[in-house]
């Protein structure tokens, strides 16, 4: 009686495989995966030439136009296109002004023309500035 149950149970296990296999790929095959890229690559990377500079002096001291005077923003024109821009106003060493924690600098004619406005902690005391520091980037 023995000799009789081994073929059956294998059977059994056979065809509880074959089930369960067939459910988890009817499961699997619905997945599919975007198209995706990877790797590396060289590309040359160029600087912007800057030309045009106008400085904006605040309100109070465009007056005076002493020593006392303080630089609150900054307009000029790039070589190429840029998609953002920021700027900084150094005394030689370190930054004296340049927008402070949020400048805003915006485009006149799609990328070449910036004018940058900062905020009040970012004005520069105009007799400190030996030199101007503009990023800009595609």
């Amino acid at each position: 009686m023995h000799r009789f149950m081994v073929p059956k149970i294998v059977g059994a296990v056979v065809l509880l495989s074959a089930l369960g296999g067939g459910t988890a790929w009817a499961f699997t095959a619905s997945n599919t995966v975007g198209q995706t890229y990877a790797g590396e690559g060289v590309g040359a990377v160029s600087g912007y030439t800057v030309s045009n500079v106008h400085y904006q002096l605040t309100a109070i001291d465009s007056y005076s136009l002493g020593s006392n005077a303080d630089i609150s923003g900054v307009t000029f024109t790039l070589d190429h296109q840029a998609q953002s821009v920021g700027y900084a106003l150094y005394d030689g060493s370190k930054a004296v002004g340049g927008g402070g924690s949020s400048p805003v600098c915006t485009t006149s004619n799609s990328g070449w023309t910036w004018t940058c406005t900062a905020s009040s902690n970012g004005y520069a005391p105009i007799n400190q500035v030996t030199y101007l520091d503009v990023t800009a980037a595609q």
